[in-house]
């Protein structure tokens, strides 16, 4: 087998070489793709959990707020009953009035406030789903570009060794001869 014998097969060789190289880093980009598609649904799942636990915790602290806006309302009574005022009339029950509107503005803002911090964590959990959508696609496409590029690869490898047999063929040279 001469020179020209093994150049072609070198150049077939590394014909096949870039194949599997192209092959291969696209499945080592699927696979990071794949990975990170994962990492986001994990992420979703923390921020559809964190968005429970914001209106729990919401519910238990509106209700803290109406046992000590009761509470407050009780001692008002007993002090004004203990210094002779008539807590049913006049600026006694405006006092009544006035801290019982504040105790429910302050349980309405604690529910607003757990709301919006549970919508927050679900818009978040619906990017990192829609990031995990994405991610997933691109491992799919990543798997596609490995096949096309391993074609690619073939292709011009062998269209490489193909004109230098050619050349060597027009140069009378006996490629498989000896």
């Amino acid at each position: 087998m001469g020179f020209a014998a093994v150049a072609l097969g070198a150049m077939a060789l590394g014909t096949g070489v870039s194949m599997l190289g192209g092959y291969e880093s696209s499945r080592a980009q699927a696979a990071y793709a794949n990975y990170q598609a994962q990492v986001a649904r994990n992420n979703a799942i923390i921020e559809q959990q964190n968005a429970e636990l914001a209106i729990r915790q919401g519910q238990v602290a509106e209700e803290q707020q109406y046992q000590q806006t009761g509470q407050r309302m009780g001692a008002i009574v007993a002090q004004q009953a203990a210094s002779g005022v008539n807590p049913n009339s006049g600026s006694a029950l405006d006092v009544r009035t006035s801290t019982a509107e504040m105790g429910e503005l302050n349980a309405l803002t604690v529910r607003y406030n757990s709301q919006l911090q549970a919508r927050n964590a679900m818009i978040g959990a619906m990017s990192y789903g829609a990031q995990a959508g994405l991610l997933q696609s691109q491992a799919g496409f990543d798997t596609t570009a490995g096949y096309l590029n391993m074609g690619s690869s073939l292709l011009g490898g062998a269209g490489s060794v193909a004109n230098r047999w050619l050349q060597y063929n027009q140069q009378g040279v006996n490629v498989f001869g000896s």
